[in-house]
Formats: structure tokens, sequence, C-alpha cells
């Protein structure tokens, strides 16, 4: 039997594209999309076998729900990657009591040996990775969407150096960055060109602004 398979694959699938794994290690990713499709077409071949035999109810059904979860979760990916960061890298929280002069966060180690924050860029959740080789806060272009900058506003001329390379960003400036109760206004930062960055970077133009930000083990503590 086939459609056990599918639905499996295509769980599978959404897992990758919703938790951000596809974006990370993308020819896993591949793999398992071409095999989803594969099965899915192998499915509709058996679909006409078992209609030839009267015997069709099932299979077609299976294999909508398939195409339908795939598709959905890649059109809902930066949801659900956000829902994941939210989740998982969530700040623990600071005591109400006694209110503090200077904010701060902190922030756990995640499974992958980095430290994940969500941010408020300009009062819209934006899942970051933190970075302290990256000299400013540079995000993803999707993010960037998001948070409603629009492509005629970008220009593509800073130059910069990253894992993948030398590239053109296009310089910004963010009214406010919040962590938490920790926030920096008026931040310099830039935005990468559409599928040229993996995770939306918090760098130094953020760091460099705070009165800490220290690694202790396997959490951060950041400070206005």
């Amino acid at each position: 039997m086939f459609w056990p398979m599918t639905l499996i694959f295509a769980l599978l699938f959404s897992a990758l594209v919703l938790t951000g794994t596809l974006d990370e290690f993308s020819p896993v990713a591949q793999f398992v999309l071409a095999l989803s499709v594969c099965t899915s077409v192998a499915c509709m071949a058996i679909t006409r076998s078992y209609m030839r035999s009267g015997k069709f109810q099932i299979l077609p059904v299976v294999w909508a729900i398939s195409a339908i979860v795939i598709v959905g979760a890649y059109s809902f990916k930066d949801q659900g990657h956000l829902l994941a960061l939210s989740m998982l890298e969530q700040p623990v929280a600071e005591p109400a009591d006694p209110p503090r002069l200077n904010p701060e966060v902190m922030l756990m180690r995640a499974w992958d040996g980095h430290f994940r924050a969500v941010a408020d860029v300009n009062d819209v959740p934006v899942g970051l990775l933190i970075d302290t080789g990256a000299s400013l806060v540079l995000l993803r272009h999707d993010d960037a969407r998001r948070i409603g900058m629009r492509d005629y506003e970008l220009d593509y001329t800073m130059a910069v150096t990253t894992a993948n390379g030398r590239s053109f960003v296009a310089p910004v400036t963010f009214e406010e960055i919040r962590i938490g109760g920790v926030v920096v206004r008026e931040v310099e930062g830039a935005v990468a060109r559409p599928d040229q960055l993996h995770s939306s970077l918090l760098g130094m133009s953020f760091i460099e602004r705070l009165t800490e930000a220290s690694i202790r083990s396997d959490r951060i503590i950041l400070r206005n």
C-alpha cells in the first residue's frame, strides 16, 4: 500500500519547511521533496489502475490531501518557523519585582549550538540568529517584506562578506528592535537579496549598543 507512504513523506516535508530545516539543509530537503513528488506520481498511477478495477475511493483522496499539506506547509513556512522559534527559544522571563533600571533578557543555547531570539523589529516578530561575527543586523528578504519594506525601497549597493562569499545587500535603518525588555532604537542594518540568506542575523550594530552581552555556559545575557 503506497498511500501511507505518501502521507508520511508529506508530513516529513512539512516538518522540514515549518521548522526552517529546509533552508539550513537544502540538499536533504530537495531529496525529500523529490521523493514526495515521485511518490505522489506513483500514487496517481496506482489510482488509475485501481479505477479500472473499481477500487479507487481512498487513493485519490489521500493524494489530494498530501498535495494540500505540502503546498500549505510551503506557503506558511515563515509563520511556522516563527512559531517554532517562539515555542522553543523564547527568552526566559525576568521577575516583575523589583523593576530593573537596566532591563535584561536571558536566552538559552539552541540544539544546534547557536543562540536565537524572537525580536520585535519595527513591532513585527522576526526570528534572529545571534551572530557576533556580523557587523550589522541583516534580515532575510522575506523578513524585510513582513516588517513592511518594499522592493523599490531597497538599493543593493553595500558589499559584505558572508559565509557564502562576497555579496551585496541593501542598507537600512530599523526604527526599533526589541527582545523582551531590551530595546535599541535607530539600529543600522541591511536586507539581503531574495534567497541569499538562510536566517536573519542579529549583528553587532545591535549588540554593541548594549551595556552587556555575555555568554555564560549555555545561555547569553543581553542588558540595556
